[in-house]
């Protein structure tokens, strides 16, 4: 018998957002050496997929748990939502 993980799908999320930011990172120091400027837009989308790993996590625990532990799916989306309504703000003062 093999034992799962308790939350796959959380795992494989933040394992893949954080493995193509760190690619991103990589490949922006690689085209900054070799003098390209593309390599500042490689590490922006960096930056960006490594602050919206949490909240793609964040919704893969939503999915993952709302049959079975209603009260953490709950919490999931009321932190997501929360993440919206702060990144509302922060553009609308920002803008």
């Amino acid at each position: 018998m093999r034992d799962e993980p308790p939350a796959p799908l959380t795992i494989r999320a933040l394992q893949t957002g954080s493995g193509f930011a760190i690619s991103l990172f990589l490949a922006a120091i690689v085209l900054d050496f070799l003098g390209h400027d593309v390599g500042h837009r490689a590490a922006l989308l960096g930056v960006v997929a490594l602050i919206a790993t949490p909240a793609l996590a964040l919704a893969a625990t939503f999915l993952e748990t709302r049959a079975r532990d209603r009260p953490t799916a709950l919490l999931a989306a009321a932190v997501l939502a929360l993440l919206g309504v702060a990144i509302s703000v922060a553009l609308l003062i920002g803008g």
